[in-house]
């Protein structure tokens, strides 16, 4: 696989669990489930050339796909009136 489709991968598959954090109910499952996703970006960086950069990347975009998700839940509960 070449390095760009395995970045690819990585950051789509590292955005995927980041959203899915980002639904859990409590807070304290979404620190965990997100602390686990930070630590996939450190373990998965360690291929690359650059590892910290890798890293920093990974946790960068995660952190935006996080985000993103908390802010369309949030969206979504208050036009339902949840």
């Amino acid at each position: 696989m070449s390095a760009m489709n395995r970045l690819d991968l990585d950051l789509t598959e590292l955005g995927a669990q980041a959203v899915n954090a980002a639904l859990l109910d409590t807070p304290a499952s979404r620190l965990s489930a997100l602390t686990a996703v930070f630590a996939q970006c450190g373990e998965r960086a360690n291929i690359y050339y650059c590892p910290d950069m890798a890293a920093a990347d990974f946790v960068r975009w995660a952190a935006l796909d996080y985000q993103e998700a908390r802010r369309a839940a949030r969206r979504r509960a208050v036009v339902t009136g949840v």
